[in-house]
């Protein structure tokens, strides 16, 4: 299985937010992602000229689902990565569904005692100008409009660790 941002529909991503952590699809979808990254900013441009809707939902889950994860895992480089499929996945264009993970990533890198700045400037540099404005602007927003809790989710725990789960 390969994720091919640019299909117009991923039926084989349905109920990937819920699935449990890990699933195998996260590694699908961070392979495209490490690609990406690797690729800087014309990688992303090029991503970002490609992506369909469906495609921007499943980078979105990616990054909910990376959240979770890095704090398991206590590792920065899943929110870095978490940051530029959020990217694609619609910040770029102010995209209310794409600023919800970003409160999950923050958080996650605040739990895990990283500075939020280092790890989101370094995604800006992997995105690029003008994709890394909307990115950084999410650092000057009210501290309560930041919050997992603003964007509807909670901090929580299923059968196999932490996990940031929606708000009931």
């Amino acid at each position: 299985m390969r994720f091919e941002p640019g299909q117009p529909d991923h039926r084989s991503f349905v109920a990937y937010g819920l699935a449990d952590i890990p699933d195998p699809r996260d590694e699908v979808v961070e392979s495209y992602v490490k690609g990406v990254r690797d690729g800087g900013p014309a990688a992303v441009a090029k991503a970002l000229s490609e992506v369909s809707e469906s495609g921007r939902r499943v980078l979105r889950v990616y990054g909910e689902r990376s959240a979770s994860r890095a704090v398991r895992d206590r590792t920065v480089d899943l929110l870095v990565s978490a940051l530029v499929a959020v990217v694609i996945g619609g910040l770029d264009q102010n995209a209310l569904e794409a600023m919800m993970p970003m409160a999950l990533i923050e958080d996650a890198g605040r739990r895990i005692g990283a500075d939020p700045g280092v790890f989101f400037g370094t995604a800006a540099n992997i995105v690029g100008h003008p994709a890394s404005v909307n990115l950084m602007v999410w650092l000057t927003r009210h501290d309560e409009d930041r919050t997992p809790e603003a964007m509807g989710f909670i901090a929580a725990q299923d059968r196999s660790g932490f996990r940031y789960k929606w708000s009931t």
